[in-house]
């Protein structure tokens, strides 16, 4: 086989490799994944196309879901909160800075008390 021919054989696959090579290596925003609170009282998820935090109450036990976001600092990004268990979501279409690490957990509260039963924080990117 001549050299010609094989570069010309070759190209595309080298070519195609570059390409796929350089799609993995940039970094991509993905959703967090939906989580749950201790106890499974709440779910939430962070959704990276609808730039949506998804908040829901899953239990009739008098407590709301509630959806933390924190900055990679520790201070918080946005919160949703779901107050009725009616087999709907609630959700918040915060300002997340494109690129950034985020952190997402979960919690269920009652009236204005302190969040409790929270899931541990799950990092993902925006």
């Amino acid at each position: 086989m001549s050299f010609t021919r094989f570069t010309q054989r070759s190209m595309p696959a080298l070519v195609g490799g570059a390409l796929v090579a350089a799609a993995l290596s940039a970094p991509a925003s993905a959703s967090s994944g939906w989580w749950y609170s201790t106890g499974g009282g709440a779910s939430g998820f962070y959704h990276h196309v609808s730039q949506r935090v998804t908040a829901c109450d899953i239990a009739t036990d008098g407590y709301k879901a509630v959806v933390q976001i924190t900055r990679a600092t520790g201070t918080w990004a946005s919160v949703a909160t779901d107050r009725f268990n009616d087999g709907s979501c609630t959700s918040t279409r915060p300002t997340l800075s494109e690129g950034a690490t985020k952190r997402i957990r979960v919690c269920v509260q009652k009236g204005s008390a302190r969040p409790v039963k929270c899931s541990a924080a799950h990092t993902f990117q925006v």
